[in-house]
């Protein structure tokens, strides 16, 4: 049989077969050897008895992510707050250089839009929002109050999931779990099975979860964090994926241009002349420097 990994607690698994059921199974450790399991991936598996079996094959991985540990992603829901905290773009654009880096979709949601109405900062952050879209970039932007907005702009995210595998991650107090209660708060029985399984309580984001919604809208819900750091990515996996900056890598006259100290560079002057926002390119920058200064681990 085959299955898709929704969840791991242990030495235990959880598959989710194209039949909608799901099967709590164990890894063989000639399998495990060869490779660890992550929640994300699909799996071949032989029954034992009362819905339990053995995982007996890891299948290939089009994409890996180390920050969650999570595999076979399609697109990322990235969820960032406009105000309390205000907008900070750094940890944001970190993001979607990594992710992109792996040949994911990022879809950028940004959350609390109306605490921000009422500050100074409304017309710059606006602007930065504002150009995402202007680059090509999928943006939600939520009130975080339910009014008609909000309703279509939640709707209209739905669409873009349905057979699909999206996960949804963001800082700490981003509203991420508020946002993801729209989708998930009708299944909440249903999504609670496995952790009446392992007899536990109320679900709470301490590791990496996939749900199955209808219309097969696979949701990952992931712990916040405060930081990260780009784990196995180096400065050349940037320059080759990213949206903004790969559209005006052929400008450059250096082929190796890595777009900080060269003269004749393509995306400088695209700074420039407004193509590339500035505070993308001096959070690029930062992002550099923190590649540069990462420290080898043996």
């Amino acid at each position: 049989m085959k299955g898709k990994i929704i969840q791991i607690d242990s030495n235990v698994s959880f598959v989710l077969t194209e039949e909608q059921k799901i099967y709590e199974v164990f890894i063989k450790g000639n399998v495990k050897k060869e490779i660890k399991p992550l929640v994300g991936d699909d799996v071949e598996f032989e029954l034992i008895e009362n819905e339990k079996g053995n995982i007996t094959k890891i299948l290939s991985r089009k994409n890996e992510i180390y920050r969650p540990r999570i595999a076979n992603v399609d697109q990322v829901i990235i969820v960032t707050s406009l105000f309390e905290p205000l907008f900070a773009s750094y940890i944001l654009n970190k993001y979607i250089f990594m992710i992109e880096a792996k040949k994911i979709k990022p879809i950028l949601l940004f959350t609390k839009n109306e605490l921000l109405v009422k500050t100074k900062y409304y017309d710059e952050v606006t602007n930065k929002i504002n150009s995402y879209k202007e680059l090509g970039y999928e943006i939600v932007v939520l009130d975080n109050i339910e009014n008609k907005n909000y309703l279509n702009e939640i709707d209209n995210l739905r669409k873009k999931m349905i057979d699909k595998v999206s996960f949804f991650t963001g800082q700490t107090g981003a509203g991420k779990s508020t946002t993801l209660n729209n989708y998930l708060f009708q299944y909440q029985i249903k999504t609670n099975e496995i952790s009446l399984k392992l007899n536990r309580g109320k679900h709470t984001t301490t590791n990496v979860k996939i749900y199955n919604l209808p219309d097969n809208i696979l949701i990952a819900d992931t712990p916040g964090f405060s930081s990260f750091e780009l784990v196995n990515l180096e400065i050349e996996d940037i320059l080759r994926t990213s949206k903004i900056l790969s559209n005006f890598n052929n400008d450059c006259k250096f082929i190796d241009c890595i777009h900080i100290h060269e003269k004749k560079c393509g995306v400088k002057e695209a700074v420039e002349q407004n193509k590339i926002p500035v505070f993308i390119y001096e959070d690029y920058k930062k992002i550099y420097e923190e590649i540069s200064n990462r420290k080898v681990k043996y």
